[in-house]
């Protein structure tokens, strides 16, 4: 096997790496529970970048609903994190 073609398909391959890199980082979705209530917004990072929280919930009798409906909104939300992520490595996959 030709070095050169072996090290230009190595350059294209890391190439295509960074892309999907870069297009996963600008996924941003938003996911949301209790009819509304709690937002969760993540980033392609995994990491949590916004919470918003409806002022009906902020009485302290339904703290553990409040709870409850964040982890679900951020959990759905990185779901669909995961799932966006995937049809990236997959979409990048079939243009090789």
């Amino acid at each position: 096997m030709d070095i050169t073609k072996l090290f230009g398909q190595m350059d294209r391959f890391q190439e295509k790496m960074e892309k999907m890199q870069d297009q996963i980082h600008q996924i941003q979705v938003t996911q949301e529970t209790g009819a509304g209530l709690v937002k969760a917004t993540v980033g392609g990072d995994k990491q949590l970048v916004s919470i918003s929280v409806d002022e009906m919930l902020l009485n302290k009798k339904d703290q553990i609903m409040l709870q409850d409906l964040i982890v679900g909104a951020v959990n759905l939300a990185l779901r669909e994190v995961d799932a966006k992520t995937q049809e990236i490595i997959h979409k990048n996959a079939l243009e090789s």
